[in-house]
């Protein structure tokens, strides 16, 4: 994403002086983004490095209920970009594909 300069450019927005009203409005808002800057200063220093989220949710392929057969998809999403590009299919990353068929 650092080779395109305009996905840089989103991956450093929220070290540019962003203004912060008390409202969460994106991770960068949250107390918990703070306390890793706090922890990890070094990791801080960088506006670049890359803050991910990890989320996956548990879906049946086939569309019947009564399959045996289940899908797990890992995404990883990039916190780093603007609110509004967050969640764009473009910049989640499919790191896995769990899948699970059970014995009876």
């Amino acid at each position: 994403m650092s080779a395109n300069g305009d996905d840089a450019k989103d991956l450093t927005w929220h070290a540019n002086g962003i203004n912060f009203d008390g409202m969460l409005y994106h991770p960068v808002d949250s107390s918990q983004w703070k306390k890793i800057d706090h922890l990890y200063p070094d990791f801080d220093k960088e506006a670049r490095n890359l803050r991910l989220g990890l989320a996956t949710n548990g879906m049946n392929p086939y569309g019947s209920l009564s399959t045996r057969h289940s899908s797990w998809p890992v995404l990883l999403v990039i916190y780093n970009l603007l609110p509004w590009l967050c969640m764009k299919r473009k910049y989640m990353i499919l790191s896995m594909m769990i899948s699970d068929l059970r014995q009876p």
